[in-house]
């Protein structure tokens, strides 16, 4: 039995194929074969075995199917304990193979890992841009980046242009759902699934991979069909449920073992995960209503049934150093309930680390001056939103509830010329003393500590 199997669908992509098998032979070096399955390609598309051609099996389909289908196909071929499943226009470099092997032996509780490319390195920033023209450049480049030796970080989903998983990981996923036509919904679909199962999926800054593809167009119809029946399907947003928010997390200290974190809205558990990661003795609890995407959230959480405006704190039988709450207090009818229960749900010296939306951002008050307060889909007027606060209401809301603010900071949006120019005539206001601070915030970050 082979020890990696190698899954490659493609549809009249014979170069790319090319290219790719060639980065294979020339980097893998434990035992492997590679599944390729032609989904239907045109003759003069097609690629043939030869001798150079080592370990290649090519399962051939007259027909178009689909990529969920053609990964499908290569998945019941499949003879090895662990997959790796490439797209045509990846190519790998030396130690990517093992690289990512070694993360699935070295922890069992990740089922599945994920090699990055240059869009996901220029989004996150991690190294400057890199024009390579070569393999031997590209090579380099990836040795560049591997020796920085970033950890791996935990994910809900993920992209299988270069996904490796244990076989038992597959099997708990079951097949890629065939009704969705983009790769990368399948995708998601397929990893949230593994997730579900209770196997961890983590994206390994350090093994870079060479893609000639782009992140799918977010904005075209069909990746918004496949997006609203993914949420159909799951019952959560791909837009919302998925992200962890590592600016709350800047917040927090998580060098003290044994940290207890209980975050109020944790949607799928990424934040909580993202935190389990940085110190895996944590103890992580969430709240969620949602019930779809506290599943999610359950196989890395014990995840709590509270209602924070009426709970009785005497009821929680567990105390909690951290408790976080993005984008939740706005929400409720009564927050100053709300924070003062979350008060005696803290250890001694334990903090709420809360973002909050600016009703006073520039944007609104454009609206509001030009006789507009309509409520939104998202953003500062979403219509769900119950309550709203300025900064010095933020204060006086967590002041009031026996809090001391340790850290208060803002996030801002871009502003359009417009807004630009009506923030310096409400800044040159005589009968009035405006705050930059309270135009420019579009969101308050907070820490507050009880006392």
């Amino acid at each position: 039995m082979a020890k990696l199997s190698i899954i490659l669908p493609v549809y009249n992509m014979r170069e790319h194929l090319e290219r790719c098998l060639f980065s294979v032979r020339n980097t893998v070096r434990i035992p492997y074969e590679v599944i390729v399955v032609d989904d239907g390609s045109s003759a003069d598309e097609q690629i043939f075995t030869s001798d150079a051609m080592d370990h290649v099996r090519i399962l051939r389909s007259e027909e178009h199917h689909g990529y969920a289908h053609a990964v499908n196909e290569g998945i019941r071929a499949s003879e090895g304990e662990v997959l790796l499943f490439l797209h045509a226009d990846v190519m790998l470099a030396q130690h990517t193979a093992e690289d990512m092997l070694d993360v699935l032996i070295a922890d069992p509780n990740v089922g599945a890992v994920t090699a990055v490319a240059p869009v996901a390195y220029r989004r996150a920033q991690l190294i400057p841009p890199n024009d390579y023209l070569s393999w031997n450049d590209y090579v380099h480049v990836a040795e560049e980046i591997r020796a920085q030796g970033n950890p791996p970080r935990p994910e809900i989903f993920a992209e299988m242009f270069a996904l490796m998983a244990r076989r038992d990981a597959v099997s708990a996923a079951g097949n890629l759902d065939e009704r969705y036509s983009l790769p990368a919904l399948a995708s998601y679909d397929f990893t949230v699934s593994m997730t579900r199962a209770g196997y961890g999926l983590a994206s390994l800054p350090s093994t870079y991979v060479h893609r000639d593809g782009e992140n799918p167009d977010t904005t075209s119809d069909s990746y918004r069909r496949e997006c609203d029946f993914f949420h159909e399907k799951w019952g959560v947003s791909l837009d919302y449920s998925f992200f962890p928010r590592r600016d709350l997390m800047s917040l927090m200290d998580f060098s003290k073992a044994g940290l207890r974190v209980l975050e109020i809205g944790c949607a799928c558990g990424a934040t909580l995960r993202e935190i389990g990661a940085q110190n895996p003795s944590v103890r992580l609890y969430g709240v969620e209503l949602n019930e779809k995407a506290a599943e999610i959230a359950a196989p890395y959480a014990t995840i709590l049934s509270m209602d924070v405006e009426r709970l009785d704190p005497s009821q929680v039988a567990e105390r909690f150093d951290y408790i976080v709450m993005g984008d939740v207090i706005e929400h409720l009818q009564n927050p100053w309930k709300a924070i003062e229960n979350m008060r005696e749900l803290l250890a001694p010296g334990g903090e709420i680390i809360a973002s909050i939306p600016n009703v006073a951002h520039i944007s609104t008050f454009y609206g509001l001056l030009s006789g507009r307060w309509t409520y939104e889909d998202m953003g500062i007027l979403d219509r769900t939103h119950f309550r709203f606060f300025t900064k010095k209401e933020i204060i006086r809301l967590f002041q009031e509830a026996q809090f001391g603010i340790q850290d208060m900071r803002y996030v801002t949006v871009p502003s359009p010329e417009i807004g630009k120019r009506l923030r310096e005539e409400l800044l040159s206001l005589q009968t009035i003393s405006v705050d930059a601070e309270d135009l420019d915030a579009y969101q308050w970050l907070v820490r507050a500590k009880r006392v």
